[in-house]
C-alpha cells in the first residue's frame, strides 16, 4: 500500500469543493463505516465494501478500532475533516489497522474509487 498526501492538514484548496465541504459537514456523525453489514456480535462488526470505478463511499466517522483488507489492486482518494486529502494505491490483500480510536480520538473521511478496478474491502470494526 502506498499513500500519497495531496493536501496537507489545513489546506482547503483544490480538489476540495464547496459541495464536498458541505457534504462532509452534513455526514460528520455517520458511523456506518461500510456498505453492507455482514456480521455483528457483541465484540465486533464485519462490513463489506464493493466500490465501483468512479463511485464514492460517503463521509463517515471512525471512532472505534478497526482493520480492513482489500481483495484486489486499486486506487482511492480520501478527503478528511482536517483538510487532508490522500491518494492510496493498494495491492491485493493489503491490510491496515487503526488502534485506540474512540470518541476523543477519531477521524472522518470519505472514500472515492479513482482507479480502474472495483475496490473490494472487508472491514472489521471492534466495539
Amino acid at each position: 500500500m502506498k499513500i500519497k498526501t495531496i493536501n496537507k492538514k489545513g489546506d482547503w484548496s483544490f480538489p476540495w469543493t464547496i459541495a464536498l465541504k458541505k457534504t462532509m459537514q452534513n455526514d460528520a456523525n455517520n458511523t456506518i463505516v461500510g456498505e453492507h453489514l455482514l456480521l455483528e456480535t457483541g465484540e465486533f462488526k464485519v462490513w463489506s465494501i464493493h466500490l465501483p470505478i468512479g463511485q464514492s463511499l460517503p463521509f463517515h466517522k471512525h471512532n472505534k478500532s478497526y482493520f480492513y483488507t482489500i481483495k484486489n489492486e486499486g486506487e482511492s482518494r480520501s478527503f478528511y475533516t482536517d483538510g487532508t486529502v490522500t491518494e492510496t494505491k493498494y495491492e491485493k490483500n493489503d491490510i491496515k489497522h487503526f488502534n485506540e480510536l474512540n470518541e476523543e480520538n477519531f477521524f472522518i473521511h470519505n472514500l472515492e474509487n479513482i482507479g480502474n478496478t472495483t475496490l473490494i474491502f472487508t472491514t472489521v470494526e471492534f466495539k
